[in-house]
């Protein structure tokens, strides 16, 4: 079953453990099957799939503060963002997200990075480029100015950037690029904001890097 096989090699990536990635693909599918109301027929299934069980890992990660072993917590519960994201969620920005974050750079590497974050910046970064929220829908959620978002999204980049150098420049990727069509540490967002979400935002993130917001 092609949207099985994908989630299970998504959850490879993400746990790098057979028996987590195993356990991470069933529990996407019992997230999905409760909120299926949400799926907008016409969009893609297998995006809103792998949308759900990154996430999942993700926004758990995220309570943890460390690397699960489980996609999920004790209790069973996750955020509303996770599911309504992915309704929101395009195929384009998940291709995004998956290249530059889980083929590039290894699921603790990037933990490790975003934990040097301000709590403002990654939930920012989150929301925009991992999840592909537009700038006006993360402004009114966290009750900011939309200046303020794109502010912290690009130092976050900057930031993000810095941190990830040693990693990339321990696999040959140069700081202003990929090699054999691997691309620096950026992702797209939504549609509305076309390029504010991508490597340019990032370059002005990095020239603009100042005191945290």
């Amino acid at each position: 079953m092609p949207v099985v096989d994908g989630l299970y090699r998504q959850a490879m990536k993400l746990t790098n453990n057979p028996d987590d990635a195993q356990d991470l693909v069933q529990d996407t599918f019992e997230r999905a099957y409760k909120h299926y109301g949400s799926f907008r027929q016409g969009t893609n299934f297998a995006a809103w799939m792998t949308t759900i069980e990154r996430n999942l890992y993700f926004n758990q990660y995220q309570k943890a503060k460390r690397r699960p072993q489980r996609a999920n917590d004790s209790t069973g519960e996750y955020d509303d963002w996770d599911i309504y994201s992915a309704s929101e969620h395009s195929s384009e920005g998940l291709k995004s997200a998956e290249e530059t974050y889980q083929d590039a750079f290894a699921p603790e590497e990037i933990m490790a990075a975003l934990d040097k974050l301000s709590p403002e910046r990654r939930q920012v970064f989150i929301d925009a480029a991992i999840d592909g929220k537009s700038y006006q829908q993360v402004a009114d959620e966290q009750g900011v100015k939309i200046g303020t978002v794109m502010s912290r999204l690009n130092r976050a980049r900057a930031q993000l950037k810095q941190e990830l150098a040693a990693y990339a420049k321990e696999r040959g990727y140069r700081t202003g690029g990929g090699r054999r069509g691997r691309v620096s540490p950026t992702a797209n967002g939504k549609a509305g904001h076309s390029g504010d979400n991508g490597g340019s935002a990032v370059k002005r993130g990095a020239d603009t890097e100042g005191k945290r917001l």
